[in-house]
């Protein structure tokens, strides 16, 4: 019985100084939006939200104070998922998509984050299934998104403004977020392969070595890379009916080949999860959207309607990253 619990008391002391504390950030906002992606203004500290049900993007400041950046439907945009701000050019990239009947609707659209119109759009219309998941900047302000539908991965180059097909392959099969590091490495997250890491100069594709725990590696919505390591929120599980599973927030520590040499499980099961998708970091604080209610939302036919009671308001949480 000692050693029972003993055993028990010393899983309980693992999992406590596992993670870590959060700050809660509950905002002003609409319940019916089904919240998805959010980024955060390295400058001025202003998050913005992404709506998938009223198509628009919300802006959000560190009382939880909200107001639309962009109306419902403005611009044509559609229902809002991955975001990133790009501070050097003043502008928040932004992701939407649609089904119309046969059609698959698949947007990129470039706002000024002073003035809140847009400064480049980019489309794919087509009968056979694309849906633009996520996306990241780099140096030059090129944008790398995922095609989730597609299992593929496009290139923006945002001088010549031309978005082309990057990589798809066996490895990228069902992307979801995205995040670039060093050394001309880009991550993502696939629900088919875990995290896959691709060489950019040489378009080579593997899947990210040292993670233990693939279940969780298999199941990650959004993704960020910060001080050489990723984080993402892992919120599905592909071995359940159900798909939703117990969500958390996984770190992992890399090396300089890019492979895992630590995986720390920073929160799991919070209270104010309900179904979280992505977050966004500045500094040393990681911001994570933590209710989208995308559940219910699917279960109800993409509909909020007759479902109101079982929404609330945005709920952001906050972490300070050791």
């Amino acid at each position: 019985m000692r050693t029972i619990l003993t055993h028990i008391f010393f899983l309980l002391f693992f999992w406590a100084q596992s993670q870590i504390q959060s700050t809660i950030i509950a905002t002003s906002s609409e319940i019916d939006l089904i919240p998805e992606g959010i980024a955060v203004h390295p400058r001025t500290g202003k998050m913005y939200v992404s709506s998938i049900a009223r198509h628009k993007i919300l802006m959000v400041d560190s009382s939880g104070k909200c107001k639309d950046f962009i109306r419902s439907g403005e611009h044509g945009f559609l229902e809002g998922l991955g975001m990133k701000v790009d501070s050097k050019r003043n502008l928040l990239w932004a992701l939407s998509n649609k089904k119309d009947g046969k059609w698959f609707i698949s947007q990129v659209h470039g706002f000024d984050l002073s003035s809140s119109k847009m400064k480049h759009f980019y489309s794919i219309k087509d009968t056979i299934p694309h849906l633009f998941n996520d996306l990241d900047i780099d140096q030059q302000g090129n944008i790398y998104l995922t095609d989730m539908h597609y299992s593929a991965v496009y290139f923006l180059d945002a001088r010549k403004r031309k978005l082309e097909l990057f990589l798809r392959n066996t490895l990228t099969m069902y992307p979801n977020g995205i995040a670039l590091g060093t050394n001309n490495q880009l991550f993502i997250a696939t629900y088919q392969n875990g995290i896959v890491n691709i060489d950019l100069k040489k378009k080579i594709s593997g899947k990210l070595s040292g993670i233990k725990d693939s279940i969780k590696s298999h199941g990650i919505d959004g993704l960020v890379f910060t001080n050489n390591s990723l984080i993402g929120v892992y919120n599905y599980n592909i071995y359940d009916s159900t798909g939703f599973a117990i969500p958390a927030v996984i770190k992992y520590s890399l090396d300089e080949r890019g492979c895992v040499i630590k995986e720390e499980l920073l929160d799991e099961a919070n209270k104010h999860f309900v179904e979280p998708t992505t977050l966004s970091v500045l500094g040393n604080k990681l911001f994570v959207l933590a209710n989208s209610h995308l559940a219910a939302y699917n279960a109800n036919k993409q509909s909020t309607k007759g479902i109101e009671k079982q929404l609330k308001p945005i709920t952001i949480l906050q972490y300070r990253l050791h």
